[in-house]
């Protein structure tokens, strides 16, 4: 979802009681959730009045879940960005490049449901208020996401139902993106302009008929239904399961909102209740995709629906929120998150990771979570034991003899201390080092500046330093760490 949206957006519902019950289930189940299960096992207070505590966490090294997939972190464009084609004076592709050899831009959105395309030039017509695309603008695109790795999702229009022209800009970008071209999404969000998913699906069948005479083989992604939609997923698959076409189920997801009169607070995003919503949308999304035997994927997704919240989107709370978000729903078993707007040609939502600046772009606090989960790396999750996943979020991955654990710790650090976590880690490590995602600034949550990743900040077209880090001792197969407030750390074991 982005500015460009023609159609007021619902504000986010409380989660049903059973939606809730599912995801503390399901969250309990993989060791690290929304789950505060028992207080920190000490408390003291610190001279300035501050609750500090201590944590222990009992890592199982030899029971493996999920993978954390190369590449999970993406972004996912509007249409009118593509259409616009000011991305291409810009330094993406570094951008990119600071966040993974590997990736996925997925482009669509709202605008898409307003964007024309046309290989033959003819007029647009009245309806398409954000812009042609044309062949020339996906080639610019094209070069840059080959040139870092990366591959593209690309959404035809649905809402002004055209196969023939679906398929010419499916055969298009085939031939433009090659390689690069993961899938063609069928729609965006089509809750919003079909009453059930039998008569969407009736369109979706038609495009996907002709896409696939024109481009055979080419993957299809669908339902792609707006976040407050998730009965659309099984729905589709119901549908689908007797000749499937898609080869990823893709969903949105927002923890909480700014449509209409609805606000969002950092309270609220950070909550146990953002963590309950997006568990639930992850097990709809994967109960879907097991259906058809195919992944599944949260192809749009941010922080706050509606083109974010200033105070919220953009500031040091939202890089925590993410990083948390991203391990949260890969341990279940998505593969891939696009972050919207990756970059916006209309400007820069409080929810963009990218801002376009003269002649480059700016990276915002949220990117920053983006790349700590890139930091993290790739491996298999491995169960955890963590009584305090309220409030210090815990994670570990397992990659050959070395192992990663997260701790992300959301508490607001103007109310809360440090945490002294013991790991109790199993196997045989013997030391370690931390990576820290921090601000110095003293508005601590609410900065919007001052943020480092292991003492460093993403400069201009996206250069990023290596990443500092401290020993960590490992004595007993036990380390103890420091986490302070409103921080995360990133302990990579061997």
């Amino acid at each position: 979802m982005n500015r460009f949206a023609p159609t007021p957006k619902l504000s986010r519902p409380r989660i049903a009681a059973a939606a809730m019950a599912a995801g503390v289930a399901a969250a309990a189940m993989i060791g690290s959730g929304p789950i505060h299960a028992a207080a920190m096992s000490a408390a003291t207070v610190s001279a300035d009045g501050a609750s500090a505590g201590s944590l222990s966490i009992t890592v199982h090294p030899g029971q493996l879940g999920n993978q954390l997939h190369p590449g999970f972190v993406g972004l996912s464009f509007g249409a009118a960005t593509v259409a616009q084609d000011n991305y291409a004076s810009t330094d993406l592709g570094g951008y990119l490049g600071t966040l993974g050899h590997t990736g996925v831009i997925r482009v669509g959105g709202n605008s898409g449901d307003a964007t024309f395309w046309t290989s033959t030039g003819e007029p647009a017509p009245s309806w398409a208020t954000s812009g042609t695309i044309t062949p020339d603008k996906l080639q610019h695109l094209a070069t840059i996401v080959r040139g870092a790795g990366w591959k593209v999702i690309l959404a035809v229009n649905l809402k002004h139902p055209d196969p023939a022209r679906a398929a010419d800009e499916a055969k298009y970008a085939r031939q433009i993106f090659g390689d690069s071209l993961l899938a063609i999404e069928v729609g965006n969000e089509p809750n919003f302009y079909y009453s059930t998913v039998a008569a969407y699906y009736t369109d979706f069948e038609s495009d996907v008929a002709a896409i696939e005479q024109a481009a055979p083989g080419v993957g299809i992604t669908g339902p792609d239904a707006e976040t407050n939609h998730s009965s659309w997923l099984g729905g589709f698959a119901a549908l689908d399961a007797a000749h499937p076409d898609v080869t990823e189920i893709s969903d949105h997801t927002y923890p909480a909102s700014a449509c209409g009169t609805s606000t969002a607070t950092i309270p609220e995003l950070l909550g146990t209740g953002s963590v309950q919503y997006e568990t639930a949308n992850a097990q709809a999304a994967l109960g879907a995709a097991a259906q058809l035997g195919v992944p599944a994927a949260m192809t749009e997704t941010n922080s706050v629906v509606c083109a974010g919240t200033t105070g919220v989107s953009d500031v040091f709370a939202s890089a925590l929120w993410a990083l948390d978000y991203n391990l949260l729903i890969a341990q279940q078993g998505i593969v891939n998150a696009d972050y919207m707007d990756g970059t916006n040609a209309a400007g820069c939502d409080p929810y963009t990771p990218l801002c376009p600046t003269t002649g480059d772009l700016t990276a915002r606090p949220i990117y920053y979570g983006m790349l700590a989960t890139e930091l993290v790396g790739t491996g298999r999750f491995a169960a955890l034991d963590n009584p305090d996943a309220a409030d210090v979020r815990a994670y570990a991955v397992r990659h050959g003899h070395g192992l990663t654990v997260v701790l992300d710790d959301v508490q607001d650090p103007a109310a809360n201390a440090a945490t002294t976590v013991t790991l109790n880690l199993g196997g045989g490590f013997h030391s370690g080092r931390l990576t820290a995602l921090t601000t110095s600034s003293t508005s601590g949550l609410s900065a919007t500046s001052d943020i480092t990743l292991g003492g460093q900040q993403v400069g201009p077209h996206g250069a990023f330093p290596p990443p500092q880090s401290t020993p960590v001792s490992v004595h007993n197969q036990t380390a103890t760490v420091t986490v302070p407030a409103g921080s995360a750390a990133i302990i990579q074991f061997n």
